[in-house]
């Protein structure tokens, strides 16, 4: 009876600790965080318009063989639209119909138009 009374005891000192040393290690006041903000960049925005004008691509032609291979470089591509890709989801009277659609981005203040 003493032994399960003793064993009883340890293992609620045991589940104490425990918990003790959880809510030690979730506490923030001991340890100083360097720089507590998010940053978030939208990768789809529109980047900021070049100072000077880029150069024209250089395509060079190399044979391999039968085969000959064009490389372009210095290739730009366009400047993706402004926006975002968002799944909507309408009534259309007897189901549920959800769609990935585009909406692009307004000026700041209106409302996104879900088309």
């Amino acid at each position: 009876m003493r032994i399960k009374r003793l064993t009883s005891l340890g293992l609620f000192f045991v589940a104490v600790l425990f918990s003790y040393s959880t809510a030690k290690a979730q506490d923030t006041t001991t340890t100083p965080t360097t720089n507590p903000r998010v940053v978030v960049t939208d990768n789809l925005s529109k980047p900021a318009t070049p100072a000077t004008q880029t150069a024209r691509p250089a395509t060079t032609t190399t044979k391999v063989g039968n085969f000959s291979i064009n490389v372009t470089e210095g290739v730009t591509g366009q400047n993706p639209e402004s926006g975002k890709y968002l799944t909507v989801t309408k009534w259309d009277g007897s189901k549920w119909v959800t769609k990935r659609a585009w909406v692009p981005n307004g000026p700041v203040g209106s409302k996104p138009n879900p088309q």
